[in-house]
């Protein structure tokens, strides 16, 4: 059945994550298939419109050097022009304050590379520790970014521990994952119709 009338995530996808989870050291790597494979399904496995594919920002120490590590997944249209971020990180990330001050500030870092380049007036993003999920909304028109940015209390102090604790707290894989990822692929499919 088609992702947008389905009404949950097919058994084989949940399958495909546990055993990612299970069978392989705790990288972030591990995930990338997976989220490939759920992208993919989201935007339509037939469809020639949208594809997926691996991102890396240029860093100021190496701009064209393309062997970096894969820093994100990134959903095109079929003119290669942005709809859809997708950061992911390991499930460990989750449980340290610097590592999610870090998954922020690179999610942030690629809407300032990408939201210019979205084709419609909404670039979704979404920040994944494991399977805990962030969504970031971007305006095309306004350059705002949901959720606002949120600053270290202090640069002279280290990060208090609880610092964007609960931020990733929807699981991708629930159904409330579910509804949302409908959600927001219903809202970039009919914003691309609209074009």
């Amino acid at each position: 059945m088609p992702f947008p009338t389905d009404a949950t995530w097919p058994a084989g996808l949940l399958t495909i994550f546990e055993i990612c989870r299970r069978q392989l050291q705790p990288l972030e790597n591990r995930y990338y298939g997976p989220y490939n494979k759920l992208l993919t399904y989201c935007f339509g496995p037939d469809s020639f419109e949208y594809f997926v594919a691996p991102q890396n920002l240029p860093s100021a120490s190496s701009p064209r050097d393309t062997i970096n590590l894969v820093d994100n997944l990134v959903v095109f249209d079929a003119h290669r022009r942005p709809v859809l971020i997708a950061e992911i990180k390991d499930d460990s990330w989750v449980d340290r304050a610097d590592l999610r001050f870090n998954a922020d500030d690179q999610m942030r870092q690629s809407y300032d590379a990408m939201l210019a380049d979205c084709p419609i007036p909404r670039l979704w993003g979404l920040s994944l520790l494991g399977t805990s999920l962030r969504v970031y909304s971007g305006d095309v028109h306004s350059g705002a970014l949901q959720p606002e940015f949120e600053d270290r209390p202090s640069h002279r102090h280290t990060l208090p521990r609880d610092f964007l604790a609960g931020s990733w707290s929807m699981d991708i894989l629930s159904q409330e994952g579910f509804a949302k990822m409908q959600e927001i692929v219903g809202d970039i499919l009919a914003s691309v119709a609209a074009l």
